[in-house]
């Protein structure tokens, strides 16, 4: 029965070490512009607009997430920015 628990509880931290380190606001935030950068390698436009489509909806789920923690929404924002610059460094645009 100890031994039961001990990996039930061992699992649970395990888990939650695993969800707090893979995510932020910064992470967030480079997920969807990473998205919106793989939008735009996308020729066809059809493909194109359903992908910004995507990508708009976690970007605004996101904003929501942050919208409370001042901290968090300009962190998310400032990584943002920064991952979006080098997506139009890597595409050869101008931001």
């Amino acid at each position: 029965m100890m031994k039961k628990l001990m990996t039930i509880l061992g699992a649970f931290l395990i888990a939650s070490v695993v969800l707090t380190s893979c995510g932020g606001p910064e992470e967030d935030a480079k997920a969807d512009a990473q998205c919106m950068c793989d939008a735009l390698k996308l020729e066809d436009e059809s493909k194109q607009e359903e992908a910004y489509k995507k990508c708009e909806k976690a970007a605004k789920e996101n904003e929501k997430k942050y919208k409370d923690d001042e901290e968090a929404l300009k962190k998310y924002n400032e990584a943002g920015e920064k991952a979006a610059e080098e997506c139009f460094k890597e595409l050869g645009l101008d931001m």
